[in-house]
């Protein structure tokens, strides 16, 4: 009413919008790519009575919007809102003014209420635009772009929007675009009655194919198949992550990672201003307490923030398009968006690295718990937490080696710094075994030296003892049986001295009676093995005790 009682003291009509822009289509800017595959996606949901378009900022919504209407033949109505377009009044002045753009006739029971001096009430407004849209003769569209900016607005708006939704008619396509999902009651039961077309952000992701166009036809780079599909898994197809990222793409030498990305970085700096600011304090922080973890789902947000809404705050993310993705085909269990994770973590590590490292640790306990082992050993490097990895790795490592799954054990200890695992015998050992297994021998015994000597210092023994039998086969595979037996031999007298662990024991005298085997020294080597049966028979173990009499057997 205020706007209203200022344009008539300005001398203009009550239908006068005050910014006409707002209803006329925006001119493309040339330099980006036309997607035909969500332009034909378009017009297929015409059929339909209202389309949805959302995604979070950047995705190219409006883009796509601009391409349709220059290949729709039909009448394109414009109105781009703002936040302050909450007002209904002025909301029914802007649409009068969009439909007026093509049909000037559009709404003219609708304009003799605005003329009028008292504001239309929400369900007068619901008819008076279902009479204006039912006036046109032709098929004609209605695009409301920037939607979101009625995510606050009045309850008897949204229910006036709600009710001229449901009363479309044929002749009349409504596209509702915006970065979240709209807030209104009517939709749920339309996309029931298969009335509504959804367009979503997994629409508008990039494929491979499509970063190499963008980059070729409207940045001006040629990218290779392998830097055009890592650069589509890094911003999972975001075109405004792809856009920005380019100057760095054409300026480096190496692949662009998400690890490299910095709080300067242009793209940071986007979603700053357009995602993250705008959110409230509470938001931020479970934000940013959340992305530590890779997948999430409530029970473990509980667990690690300590509340006890984390269901209300995912559903606030997922209604918002705040980059919360479903982790997989796991009901229950969600992810964020690759490039939005790494611009939380990065915020929180630089902002408050006490409660980084703090949460990291948590988590750490909460995934050794569910003994999700690979996890808590991400947490743990994370956090630099470098003795809980031994532990996980001395406690589980054995058990994956054994599983086949020594790769797992190897990208731990890639991931350790050099410096942190020179410092860490055990983790080095570990990692000659890998090797050993690789039969990279040179590299395993050169490795085993470094963690050998550390080890004899602290008195380490059964580490130590597990070193020299690894030790021991790494040199029988290379020839060198003399030097083979002295270390096998070494660990077998340490094993010995200190009432050893059985199993680690009789692997010893195996390797050792091997060792023995091939130095012609079969005495010795019938020895070992008998002392091993012996071994599994008092311990009633006939499933280990065969192989050893066939290889007895077989020395013998």
């Amino acid at each position: 009413m205020a706007e209203k009682t200022q344009a008539r003291k300005g001398g203009r009509s009550p239908l006068e919008v005050p910014y006409a822009s707002k209803v006329v289509l925006p001119t493309r800017r040339p330099a980006i790519v036309r997607r035909e595959r969500l332009v034909d996606q378009l017009t297929q949901s015409i059929e339909r009575r209202v389309t949805l378009i959302s995604a979070p900022a950047g995705y190219g919504k409006t883009t796509l919007l601009l391409d349709f209407a220059q290949s729709h033949e039909n009448p394109f109505c414009w109105y781009a809102l703002d936040e302050r377009d909450t007002d209904l009044q002025l909301f029914l002045r802007y649409l009068l003014a969009a439909g007026r753009t093509h049909f000037p006739a559009f709404g003219s029971q609708l304009a003799a209420a605005l003329e009028s001096e008292s504001p239309i009430p929400s369900e007068q407004a619901t008819d008076l635009m279902v009479q204006a849209v039912q006036g046109p003769e032709e098929r004609f569209v209605i695009v409301l772009d920037d939607f979101h900016h009625l995510d606050c607005a009045p309850e008897d708006m949204r229910q006036a929007i709600d009710g001229w939704l449901y009363r479309l008619p044929p002749g009349c396509h409504v596209i509702l675009s915006g970065r979240t999902q709209p807030k209104l009651g009517v939709l749920p039961l339309m996309s029931v009655r298969q009335e509504t077309a959804v367009i979503g952000a997994s629409d508008f992701a990039f494929t491979c194919d499509e970063v190499m166009h963008l980059f070729r036809d409207v940045l001006g780079k040629e990218l290779a198949l392998d830097d055009a599909q890592h650069l589509a898994d890094i911003t999972e197809g975001w075109a405004g992550a792809l856009v920005l990222m380019a100057d760095r793409v054409k300026a480096s030498r190496t692949a662009v990672t998400l690890e490299s990305l910095r709080a300067s970085d242009t793209l940071f700096q986007y979603i700053t201003l357009e995602q993250f600011q705008p959110l409230s304090r509470e938001i931020k922080e479970f934000l940013t307490g959340s992305a530590v973890l890779r997948t999430m789902d409530e029970e473990l947000l509980k667990d690690l923030l300590g509340i006890d809404d984390s269901e209300e705050k995912l559903n606030f993310l997922n209604q918002a398009n705040l980059f919360l993705l479903p982790d997989g085909e796991t009901k229950g269990r969600y992810r964020y968006h690759r490039l939005f994770r790494a611009y939380l973590v990065s915020s929180l590590r630089a902002q408050n690295s006490a409660r980084f490292q703090e949460l990291n640790l948590k988590a750490a306990s909460l995934m050794e718990q569910r003994e999700a082992w690979e996890e808590a050993v991400y947490h743990d490097m994370q956090a630099g937490a470098w003795d809980r990895i031994v532990q996980i790795t001395e406690r589980v490592g054995w058990r994956l080696f054994e599983e086949g799954r020594w790769d797992t054990l190897a990208d731990w200890l890639e991931a350790v710094p050099v410096e942190e695992l020179a410092a860490q015998p055990k983790l080095v050992l570990w990692k000659a075994r890998i090797l050993r297994h690789l039969n990279q021998l040179d590299q395993a015994l050169a490795l085993l030296a470094q963690a050998i000597a550390p080890l004899e210092a602290s008195g380490e023994w059964a580490a130590l003892a597990e070193a020299l039998v690894t030790k021991g086969m790494c040199l029988r595979v290379k020839g060198d049986y003399a030097e083979s037996k002295e270390a096998l031999a070494r660990a077998r007298v340490l094993l010995l001295e200190h009432d050893g662990p059985t199993t680690l024991l009789t692997e010893t005298r195996k390797e050792l009676a091997i060792t023995l085997s091939l130095c012609g020294e079969l005495t010795q080597a019938i020895q070992e093995l008998t002392a091993v049966l012996d071994i599994y028979e008092a311990e009633g173990d006939v499933q280990r005790a065969q192989p050893t009499w066939n290889g007895r057997a077989n020395a013998g």
